[in-house]
């Protein structure tokens, strides 16, 4: 065998060095190949992450222009409850003077009533009584009325904000 081996060496060596140099060009090959899908992989990725955070920018400023439609009409649909509670304030302010006058007039009336029925006894007592009773419905009257109108006022603002915020939200742009 040695003396195969030396009668034959060269071409051996030879053949080794061909194989070697095949194998390398081989996996020098493979790795260039590789290496251009990896540069294609990292380019698709790195389009897909861009894609990706213009789309989360877009979103994000929708729904920032969003918010602040609905904050502005918020602001808006407060400023309208204070006004109406304002309001409500200045129509109280004034039933209350109207029942001050009602009961002066309510006064005046017991007065002149019992004046012209002195002659019977306890009639100017019933006759008051109406006439006070009258008055105090009228007050009570008049207190619920205001209640029911600021519930009102405050419904209607309330279901307009809601409703301008849906039409906002709804709103593509």
């Amino acid at each position: 065998m040695i003396a195969i081996l030396l009668k034959y060496w060269k071409p051996v060596i030879a053949g080794l060095f061909l194989l070697g140099l095949v194998t390398g060009s081989y996996f020098k090959g493979y790795e260039s190949a590789n290496y251009s899908w990896q540069l294609k992989w990292s380019e698709r990725d790195k389009s897909d992450a861009l894609a990706l955070a213009e789309r989360e920018a877009a979103v994000r400023e929708e729904e920032q222009r969003k918010q602040g439609e609905i904050d502005a009409i918020s602001t808006d649909a407060q400023k309208k409850i204070d006004a109406a509670h304002g309001d409500a304030a200045v129509a109280a302010s004034t039933a209350d003077s109207l029942h001050k006058q009602a009961d002066k007039l309510a006064a005046r009336l017991a007065e002149r009533e019992r004046a012209c029925k002195s002659t019977v006894a306890g009639a100017g007592q019933t006759a008051t009584s109406g006439s006070t009773v009258l008055a105090e419905l009228f007050r009570r009257a008049d207190e619920r009325a205001a209640k029911l109108a600021d519930i009102a006022d405050q419904s209607r603002v309330r279901g307009l904000a809601c409703e301008s915020s849906y039409a906002a939200l709804s709103a593509k742009k």
